[in-house]
C-alpha cells in the first residue's frame, strides 16, 4: 500500500468486493497477499464516479452510529435510574413490612400470655401450648394476609 501513496490506518482497511463489508487487519494478514475479492478502502474510494461520495457516506454512517449509541446510553441510564428507584422503594416497603410483623408478633405474644395466664402455662402440656401458639400464629396470618400486598402495591 505504500506504493499507492500515503494513507492512514483507517484508509488501509480492506473491503470485501462481494458484500463491501470491512475486514480487519488481522484477517488481511492471516490471508497473506491480497486475494482478488479484497481491495483497500482508499482505492475503492478513488475508483470512480459512483464511489466519490463513499467517504462522506461512511462519515455520515459513523456519525449516525455515534448518535444512536449516545441515545442508547441515555436510555440505559434513565432505565437504570428507574430500576434503582423501584429497588429502593421495594427495600423500604420490605423493611416497613418486616417491622410491622415483628411488632404484631410481640403484641400477639403479649396477648397470648395474658389470655393463658402464668399458672396455666406452667401446668399445661408443652405439646398443647405449642398447638395453641400455632393456632394463634395462623389466626394472625389470616388477619394480616392482605396487608403485605397492599403495602407493596402502594
Amino acid at each position: 500500500p505504500a506504493r499507492d501513496g500515503p494513507a492512514s490506518e483507517a484508509a488501509l482497511q480492506l473491503l470485501c468486493r462481494a458484500d463491501a463489508g470491512p475486514l480487519c487487519a488481522a484477517c488481511r494478514m492471516a490471508a497473506g497477499p491480497e486475494p482478488p475479492e479484497w481491495e483497500p478502502r482508499w482505492r475503492k474510494a478513488l475508483r470512480g464516479k459512483e464511489n466519490k461520495g463513499s467517504v462522506e457516506i461512511m462519515r455520515k454512517d459513523l456519525n449516525d452510529a455515534r448518535d444512536l449509541h449516545g441515545q442508547a446510553e441515555s436510555a440505559a441510564a434513565v432505565w437504570k435510574g428507574h430500576v434503582m428507584d423501584r429497588r429502593k422503594k421495594a427495600l423500604t416497603d420490605y423493611k416497613k413490612l418486616r417491622a410491622f410483623f415483628v411488632e404484631e408478633e410481640e403484641h400477639f405474644l403479649q396477648e397470648a400470655e395474658k389470655e393463658e395466664g402464668l399458672p396455666e402455662d406452667e401446668l399445661a402440656d408443652p405439646t398443647e401450648r405449642f398447638r395453641s401458639l400455632l393456632q394463634a400464629v395462623s389466626e394472625l396470618e389470616k388477619k394480616h394476609r392482605n396487608l403485605g400486598l397492599s403495602m407493596l402495591l402502594q
